[in-house]
């Protein structure tokens, strides 16, 4: 019998797939890990932000304001439309505010590991790990 030359054998392709499927099994849960690490990240900038536009807010109307709207409303605007809706890379981002203090917090939409943050009028921004962060919980960092 000739054996023909060309294309691969069944063996080789099993084996070329079984490679790459190792690959995939190593990669995927960094990836996963590193995309969380980012939404965590772009959702304390966030919280930064929302902090600093309420004590703006603060110093130009004389109060904080009372929810994620108000940082909209004014002109000019302290808050894109896409924060002052709420809702951000993976996170709700809820404001409550009254005369001299406000609350902001920042849960994640999905439960995939990812933390809890609060910031309030002392700019202090804290996490949790485990349900919607609060005064008490640890600081970032």
């Amino acid at each position: 019998m000739k054996r023909s030359d060309h294309g691969f054998t069944l063996l080789e392709l099993m084996i070329v797939i079984a490679v790459l499927g190792i690959i995939a099994a190593i990669a995927i849960p960094n990836l996963l890990i590193s995309l969380n690490g980012g939404r965590e990240a772009a959702a304390i900038g966030s919280m930064r932000t929302l902090s600093t536009a309420a004590e703006q807010y603060r110093l130009r109307q004389g109060s904080y304001p009372s929810d994620l709207e108000d940082l909209a409303a004014v002109d000019p605007a302290l808050v894109d439309s896409e924060l002052a809706n709420g809702l951000r890379n993976g996170y709700n981002f809820q404001l409550s505010g009254q005369q001299s203090t406000f609350d902001c917090f920042a849960d994640p939409t999905s439960e995939n590991g990812s933390r809890f943050f609060f910031v309030d009028e002392t700019g202090v921004i804290r996490q949790s790990d485990s349900g919607t962060a609060g005064p008490g919980d640890h600081p970032v960092g």
